[in-house]
């Protein structure tokens, strides 16, 4: 009996087991629903856009000059203006060198050319008296040796060269005095009071800038000179602006340079400041080598698409929220872009809805709904 008990519980339990298996409930199918992503969207038009073009430089004078000595000698005289970081005027009398020697040489000069003048009136009247006495006295043609016709021009190349050395001397005396050729500013100095100076290129005086104008030449690539108006002559300004931004300009751009930096791979466009350091009224007065934030006018575009730089996927498409609700991709082409925005010239429709919120997950021509 008890040997027959454990087979009749295992029996009881395939019962049981079958049972269940037999009559098991059918699972319910259940298709899952696809989450419907909300995006906000933006209805575009196309509008007129001045492009522009970010730069920065720093501010040059458009001229400056190195003061040589064109004669050697003591310096007796240094103006209170040529100090480094002074003004002069034009006209103004910088450096002075002593000018005994040159002096004495233009007197020297202007005796040669009256002992010359001299010479000439008595080679004149002996040559007159020569002609006379041949026309007295003599046979036939006169010769002009015995006209005295050499001795004449001699006296007359003699003329013109004491003319010369007075010239030369006086050139010289005047270049004893170093003039302001302009207004402007001294940059550096290297001579002063009781030093001797020699007539080299080698040995400037001192450096010189003119506060007429000054000029700022901005690097840019090549992609963004092909924004510039480079077709027409219309002139083209460039913004500056200094420090904060409280400051600004507007100065003319005046031309681009067709050299590309073999090291930067880069080209400069250059715009021109007048009176840049004087304060006015109303600006601000620069100083050489400030650097200045440039934006730089460029092409004006007649029909072009603004977004927001969020609206972007990827480097040249976005998301196009469909007549049907359905979003799909859009190649588009990009003229310019920056951290805030970019403007497209094509690949859009006036109209279209442009999806600018984020999506977590992208399926082309998904379902979504428009946040109004």
């Amino acid at each position: 009996m008890k040997s027959i008990l454990p087979i009749f519980i295992l029996l009881i339990a395939v019962i049981i087991t079958a049972t269940l298996v037999i009559f098991k409930p059918d699972a319910a199918e259940v298709t899952p629903q696809r989450p419907i992503a909300s995006v906000e969207v933006i209805a575009v038009q196309p509008q007129s856009v001045q492009l522009t073009v970010s730069s920065q430089g720093t501010l040059l004078p458009t001229v400056e000059t190195d003061l040589i000595a064109e004669v050697s000698g003591r310096v007796i005289k240094v103006s209170d203006s040529f100090r480094i970081g002074n003004h002069f005027s034009k006209g103004d009398s910088l450096i002075k060198i002593d000018p005994a020697d040159y002096e004495a040489a233009a007197a020297n000069a202007s005796a040669g050319l009256a002992d010359a003048e001299l010479a000439l009136a008595q080679e004149q009247a002996q040559s007159e008296q020569a002609a006379a006495d041949w026309q007295a006295l003599g046979d036939g043609k006169a010769s002009d040796l015995t006209l005295r016709k050499p001795q004449l021009a001699q006296a007359k190349a003699r003329i013109a060269s004491a003319e010369a050395k007075l010239k030369r001397a006086l050139r010289d005396l005047a270049r004893s005095e170093i003039i302001a050729p302009y207004d402007g500013i001294v940059l550096s100095k290297q001579v002063d009071l009781g030093q001797f100076v020699t007539a080299s290129p080698s040995n400037p005086l001192g450096r010189i800038y003119a506060t007429g104008s000054a000029e700022i030449r901005l690097p840019i690539t090549e992609k963004e000179a092909a924004l510039l108006d480079q077709r027409t002559k219309r002139q083209r300004f460039v913004k500056l602006t200094h420090g904060t931004g409280e400051h600004t300009r507007t100065a003319p751009l005046i031309r681009i340079e067709d050299n590309v930096d073999p090291s930067s791979r880069l080209l400069y466009v250059v715009a021109r400041v007048q009176a840049p350091f004087a304060p006015t009224l109303d600006q601000h007065a620069l100083r050489r080598g400030t650097f200045l934030q440039a934006e730089i006018e460029g092409r004006d575009l007649s029909e072009a698409y603004v977004l927001p730089r969020y609206a972007l996927r990827g480097s040249d498409s976005v998301y196009i929220v469909n007549d049907s609700g359905l979003l799909e991709t859009r190649i588009v082409q990009i003229i310019k872009s920056d951290a805030m925005e970019v403007i497209i010239t094509a690949g859009l429709q006036p109209g279209e809805r442009v999806a600018t919120s984020p999506i977590a997950y992208y399926i082309e021509n998904m379902a979504v709904e428009v946040i109004n």
